[in-house]
């Protein structure tokens, strides 16, 4: 009993000092470079016999993130070779057995706000603790959106392939197809059984004559048929929403099933999502609306060879994704045309409504040097608005 209350009390005593420590360095008493906070996570992480706690789990990874914030530029960040040994120390803290890297812990480093970079080395590493796991749609969209915010539409298209994108999700939502189809058959099954045994019993009990025995077979066609109506009205449904999903930039190339439509719909809203902010930064066209090309041909590549089924979404000789989307007619590029077709007859030119969080938006991108965005979209019609006063 001594003994065992003696380790008790150093157990209890290390771990205190360990949260201590943790609390202390994350106060930034202690970090004054890389090497002396590589030493104090190695002391009190790599060195343990025992998983490490949540809250001293978020404490480490704090203590990284303000050290990125103390001692790395926000703007030269990417391409500073700190940046690959704090990833890399994250990295090796993500992968040892001593801490438990869970959804919720995914969660709570994605609300950190960590770099893009980071984000996605996060997710790469969740992966090899879980490879059968899928991420969330929730907690995938909180680095999605924190990339678009940063401007940066690359990096959240990666974010979207590894996380709505990924085979693991995508087999997580055709399993949700697959079970909700057993669940529509198992019940279509019982119903119709159900209806038989009925009659049967209701004639044996002599209410009804042995004549009507046809009226169980006459029940089974009519079940069947609503439930079949039912299941491919649903399909249909189920299939026009995820289509919908793209918005006024995205949809699915003739050719690809229900199915797919059902297990990509996340990734196509996501794949929208990053058009509109490509838009709003580098639009191109006569109507200042038109994605750029790179992006396009990323989202929107075409299977090489056809064979007459249904689309399947694979990957090129040079290992580029076939995604199986397809750019949607751009309807202000059109009344753009339209307008100069008909000489602006039917037309009426009107001053574009300012959104404050645009306005936000824009301070922001400025502020880490990524402003892409015309300062005025006023003056992008200038060119316009003088042509009409010349008529």
């Amino acid at each position: 009993m001594i003994g065992r209350s003696i380790l008790c009390c150093r157990m209890g005593r290390r771990a205190l000092c360990t949260s201590t420590v943790l609390s202390e360095a994350f106060s930034g008493q202690y970090i004054r470079d890389f090497p002396q906070l590589q030493d104090i996570v190695k002391q009190n992480i790599f060195s343990r016999k025992l998983e490490l706690g949540k809250e001293e789990t978020i404490q480490t990874f704090k203590l990284c993130k303000n050290f990125q914030e103390e001692n790395l530029e926000g703007d030269k960040f990417s391409s500073s070779p700190a940046n690959e040994k704090i990833d890399g120390l994250i990295e090796k803290i993500l992968l040892s057995e001593n801490v438990k890297f869970d959804k919720d812990l995914l969660a709570s480093l994605f609300l950190m706000k960590f770099p893009d970079n980071t984000n996605i080395n996060i997710i790469k590493a969740f992966y090899k603790r879980n490879p059968k796991a899928h991420i969330e749609r929730e907690s995938a969209m909180i680095p999605f959106r924190y990339a678009l915010f940063n401007g940066d539409v690359w990096k959240a298209l990666k974010i979207t392939d590894l996380t709505t994108g990924h085979e693991n999700y995508v087999k997580f939502k055709a399993q949700q197809l697959k079970s909700g189809f057993l669940k529509l058959v198992g019940s279509a099954l019982g119903i119709t059984l159900f209806s038989k045994v009925g009659v049967y019993e209701i004639i044996e009990m002599g209410i009804i004559s042995d004549k009507w025995r046809h009226l169980s077979s006459i029940n089974s066609m009519i079940l069947t048929y609503l439930l079949n109506s039912s299941f491919f009205l649903t399909a249909v449904k189920l299939g026009r929403q995820s289509s919908a999903g793209g918005g006024n930039y995205l949809t699915w190339q003739k050719g690809t099933f229900y199915n797919h439509w059902f297990n990509h719909a996340d990734e196509l809203a996501m794949a929208a999502r990053i058009l509109e902010t490509d838009i709003a930064l580098t639009g191109g066209g006569l109507s200042g609306g038109e994605p750029s090309e790179e992006l396009i041909e990323e989202l929107c590549r075409t299977p090489s060879t056809d064979d007459g089924g249904f689309l399947t979404q694979s990957y090129t000789k040079d290992h580029k994704k076939i995604r199986l989307m397809e750019k949607k007619d751009n309807l202000e590029e059109l009344k753009l045309q339209a307008y100069w077709m008909t000489g602006g007859d039917g037309f009426e030119w009107v001053e574009p409504d300012q959104d404050p969080a645009e306005l936000i938006w824009r301070q922001h991108l400025e502020k880490h040097k990524r402003m892409h965005l015309k300062n005025n979209d006023v003056k992008s019609l200038k060119w316009a608005e003088d042509l009409i006063e010349d008529k």
